[in-house]
């Protein structure tokens, strides 16, 4: 917005110096002309008072118009004789009447007067150019200022709010897709960027059932192996006691056997031990890029993004920054994780309002979503970082329990830690994200 209107400034700037500089260029252009006619119709005077024109003679423009410019040279002159009685029609007032018209005083010897001339120009004075060149510039400063501001409204301005949409793609923000609308420059566009948007989540959705699968394949399995284990293991451990043997004394060469059975057993328990625990969770590729950005500026991308999302659900949605400190970490992680806490408010929350806080507390920086309706237990809340566990207020609502784990590591990254509080009584549930300021 800034930039259109530094450029309607320029623009009326410009036009303005035009006026201006055309005004003085006429203004000069007819000054010139004047002096010109002045001096053709001295020269016209003193051939007449010379006699070159006898009485009842008319004035020859033609000769004139071979040495002068014609614009300069007269369409017309009158003699008008002062023996003669003078009509009102002889002298006109120019103002009134399409015509330039100036008169010359022809004299006797003695310093009488014995005629008037009458020089009759046909043609256009300043006044009249001044205005049709001020109507021409006027008009076209007009439409080329409408012609930008339609530019701006129909294809600047929904360009604008188009480029940052693959950003914002790219960036895993699929919370929320670009309006529909009927411009026959941008329709197509938004419907086909709003189909890549379905088929990336849908195929996210896909991979987080599919690694939920895996896990659970790898778990089961890894549960299977530690019985068969452990039977060996106490197998093993009989035969190095002899307790299969009559007089319950081991044998040598069995002990050793089973020795090394326990020892190879300890070991694959170990395997199974690490395959469990690694399998408990999900890999976090996540990379931190750390850059210098004030809060304010988080709380517009979130107000953004979810604002319009929040007035289709008909959740009040509010967005509150107590300080804009600067803070030095990963603006897109954050914003990711607080994403995550706000797609949990709207599915599992009542709709009776969310509302996001951010601001400085000592050395941190604290974000917290908070909304009312489907309050987990609060022995619950212990887990609800955990990888693949789902809630009781769960049992309706589409998911696969990675998104808040996924958070606790990105924050976990960042040198920060999430939580969250329930209250049964207020039916209320809050989620935070604590950061180091930098």
């Amino acid at each position: 917005m800034k930039k259109l209107i530094k450029q309607i400034c320029f623009i009326t700037v410009f036009f303005l110096l035009m006026m201006g500089a055309g005004y003085l260029l006429i203004t000069r252009h007819y000054d010139k002309e004047d002096g010109m006619r002045q001096v053709v119709m001295n020269r016209i005077a003193d051939d007449y008072a010379k006699g070159v024109y006898p009485s009842g003679t008319p004035v020859n423009m033609d000769e004139y118009r071979e040495k002068y410019l014609s614009r300069v040279v007269p369409s017309e002159v009158k003699v008008i004789d002062i023996t003669t009685e003078v009509k009102d029609s002889d002298f006109t007032d120019s103002k009134l009447m399409p015509e330039r018209e100036y008169v010359r005083l022809i004299r006797n010897g003695d310093g009488t007067v014995k005629s008037f001339l009458k020089f009759i120009y046909n043609c256009e004075d300043r006044t009249f150019t001044i205005e049709v060149a001020a109507a021409v510039l006027c008009i076209s400063y007009f439409a080329i200022i409408a012609i930008i501001l339609i530019g701006y409204n129909r294809i600047v301005k929904p360009f604008n709010n188009l480029s940052e949409y693959p950003e914002r793609l790219a960036e895993g923000r699929l919370s929320e897709g670009i309006p529909e609308t009927r411009s026959k420059l941008f329709g197509k566009y938004i419907w086909g960027m709003n189909m890549l948007k379905d088929e990336m989540k849908h195929k996210n959705t896909r991979m987080n059932q599919m690694e939920k699968e895996k896990q659970t394949l790898i778990i089961s399995i890894a549960h299977g192996i530690k019985t068969p284990l452990s039977n060996i293991k106490l197998y093993a451990e009989a035969i190095e006691r002899g307790i299969y043997h009559d007089d319950k004394k081991p044998n040598p060469k069995d002990a050793d056997t089973a020795s090394k059975i326990k020892q190879n057993v300890e070991k694959v328990e170990i395997l199974v031990k690490e395959i469990m625990n690694s399998s408990s969770g999900v890999e976090n590729s996540y990379k931190p890029e750390i850059g210098s950005f004030y809060m304010k500026e988080l709380a517009d991308m979130i107000t953004k993004d979810y604002k319009g999302r929040a007035e289709l659900l008909h959740i009040p949605f509010e967005v509150k920054c107590e300080n804009n400190p600067l803070i030095s970490s990963d603006k897109t992680g954050i914003y990711t994780i607080i994403a995550q806490f706000i797609d949990n408010a709207m599915k599992y929350g009542s709709g009776q309002g969310i509302t996001v806080s951010m601001g400085r507390q000592d050395e941190d920086i604290f974000f917290t979503v908070k909304n009312k309706g489907n309050v987990l237990i609060e022995e619950e809340t212990a887990y609800v970082f955990k990888s693949f566990w789902r809630g009781s207020n769960s049992s309706n609502v589409e998911g696969q329990g990675i998104g808040l784990y996924v958070a606790k590591t990105m924050a976990e990254s960042l040198g920060g830690h999430v939580f969250m509080k329930a209250w049964q009584d207020e039916d209320e549930t809050e989620v935070t994200l604590m950061i180091p300021e930098s």
